[in-house]
């Protein structure tokens, strides 16, 4: 019977420190990001059968849309025409494009994330919708004193 308990607590521990989660991955996970560099990443919104495809070398954005009944409601479409200024250009202007160089981060606007530019730093709004008039990426200005 002291086996068994024995056994048992041990494994109860073991499975305890298999699931912490440091500070770092959870940022991680927040942003749906993961430790492999990617030149693609899919991030959810708040429509299920939605997502944004962001090209992490040079800013583009695409809608992807799935269907589970279907085919023709599944599509990609373009949400920026053209990547944002400064990713035509690599670390050196001409560089190789640096993989993970932009990222999406949710906003409490379901319709608007924020996508950060790593290399320079600029921020812009991206907003997205079903309606290709109500779609768009604006960089957020820099505001002079």
């Amino acid at each position: 019977m002291k086996n068994i308990i024995l056994i048992l607590f041990v494994l109860v521990n073991i499975n305890a420190k298999g699931q912490t989660i440091k500070e770092n991955d959870l940022v991680r996970i927040s942003n749906y990001q993961s430790s492999t560099p990617a030149k693609f990443r899919l991030y959810p919104t708040s429509n299920r059968y939605t997502y944004l495809r962001l090209n992490t070398t040079n800013g583009f954005i695409d809608i992807v849309q799935y269907s589970t009944t279907n085919a023709e409601d599944r599509m990609i479409y373009p949400l920026s025409t053209t990547p944002p200024l400064m990713s035509l250009f690599g670390k050196d202007f001409g560089g190789e494009p640096t993989l993970d160089r932009y990222t999406i981060y949710p906003t409490q606007n379901v319709w608007n994330f924020l996508l950060l530019d790593h290399e320079l730093g600029n921020v812009y709004q991206v907003q997205w919708s079903q309606d290709s008039t109500m779609r768009g990426v604006e960089e957020i200005l820099k505001k002079s004193k």
